[in-house]
């Protein structure tokens, strides 16, 4: 293998690697914004009743008004919080996590071997055969990848590194999607 095709290989795995990065990135996006609002109701709303009871107490109208606004607001924190923690909402973010550090990672050392080849050759092949190793380590314990969350992170990874689609033959310019089955339809 020669270091020309190393470099075109390494580009493509830095793509690669960037948009699985992606992938994870909104997938922590997604769950840290339910677990927020599970933590916001979880407060407010004790704290909100707990204020109208404390000042209106001799009021029933007004506690009787407060209790039928709040009580369903506080069964759909209870319903949410639950769904999230039998799922492993939390877990999830950890292992998403994970794997966007290592994805990361990964694009980051791809990249670096495609813009500076090492002259020797050997040594070049040899940095590449650890990363490709790497890659394959961390692509084995992948967390259910849709087909619709791959053409995304193709997207971002073709915007990211301005190259042209190999499906539609236009270099994407926004994560808006198009009809295109490599780049689009997410």
């Amino acid at each position: 293998m020669n270091i020309d095709k190393v470099r075109t290989d390494s580009w493509d795995k830095a793509l690669d690697a960037l948009g699985y990065f992606y992938i994870y990135s909104k997938r922590i996006e997604k769950l840290e914004g339910w677990l927020r609002w599970t933590k916001v109701l979880g407060i407010l709303i004790p704290v909100l009743l707990g204020g109208l009871v404390s000042s209106y107490f001799s009021n029933k109208l007004v506690l009787s008004i407060a209790i039928t606004i709040t009580t369903p607001l506080a069964l759909l924190q209870l319903i949410l919080s639950s769904y999230l923690t039998i799922t492993g909402a939390d877990e999830k973010v950890s292992e998403y996590s994970t794997k966007a550090a290592e994805y990361g990672l990964l694009n980051s050392e791809f990249e670096h071997l495609a813009k500076y080849p090492l002259e020797d050759g050997t040594s070049y092949l040899n940095k590449y055969n650890v990363l490709l190793e790497r890659e394959r380590g961390i692509g084995k314990r992948n967390f259910n990848i849709s087909d619709k969350e791959r053409r995304m992170g193709m997207r971002y990874g073709l915007r990211e590194y301005r190259r042209e689609c190999a499906g539609c033959n236009m270099a994407p310019v926004s994560m808006k999607p198009t009809t295109c089955d490599v780049c689009g339809n997410f």
